[in-house]
């Protein structure tokens, strides 16, 4: 189960990939001047992909797909469209704001344990991918540059995953090839010209 540290971790790294986005919130914003260095603004993220995590079936990921543009900007403090007069969801603050995400990360965890789901580790993996590329285009269409809102949702997935045990592969490592190939390939040495003309 994920302790209070891994949660607390959690959500200052996905803080830290929402701070990156402050240069490309529209004017104005709530969070485009103070900055998202607060473990509630990560754990409102968070929440936003445990919540893809959890919708593993077409109904429940298609609304999931809906949804995440609008609860994205909550958790970033942008205008939501349609919200017009309605009262605003305030996030939880300071500890609740871990515990919520404690909370919801426990439930995807039993879910994952339930009966007859042997394969569910791996379908999380895959469907982490999948969340993490949901979160690029809806950051793609607040007006976040493309690579910076890859680099920002690729952040977010593996603040989520870490939670679980899962961190991102490392990328492969170029082995030298052994003496005797690089020999083997390498460029011969030009003529020593100074032997030549001796003999």
């Amino acid at each position: 189960m994920p302790t209070d540290h891994a949660c607390q971790s959690a959500a200052e790294s996905a803080a830290q990939a929402l701070d990156s986005l402050r240069p490309f919130l529209p004017p104005g914003s709530p969070r485009g001047a103070g900055g998202f260095d607060d473990w509630a603004t990560g754990a409102a993220a968070l929440l936003v992909v445990l919540a893809g995590l959890r919708a593993d079936r077409p109904g429940e990921l298609t609304l999931w797909h809906a949804r995440i543009g609008d609860q994205l900007h909550g958790a970033l403090g942008l205008h939501v469209a349609g919200a017009e007069g309605l009262r605003p969801v305030l996030p939880s603050r300071g500890w609740d704001a871990l515990a919520a995400l404690q909370h919801k990360a426990r439930e995807l965890l039993t879910d994952l344990a339930g009966v007859g789901r042997p394969g569910r580790p791996v379908e999380l993996s895959r469907q982490l991918d999948l969340v993490e590329d949901a979160c690029a285009g809806a950051l793609r269409r607040i007006t976040v540059p493309p690579e910076a809102a890859v680099r920002c949702a690729a952040a977010l997935a593996e603040a989520a995953g870490s939670l679980f045990g899962l961190h991102p592969a490392p990328p492969p490592r170029c082995t030298p090839p052994p003496p005797a190939a690089a020999e083997a390939t390498a460029s011969p040495l030009p003529p020593d010209w100074t032997t030549s003309i001796l003999f």
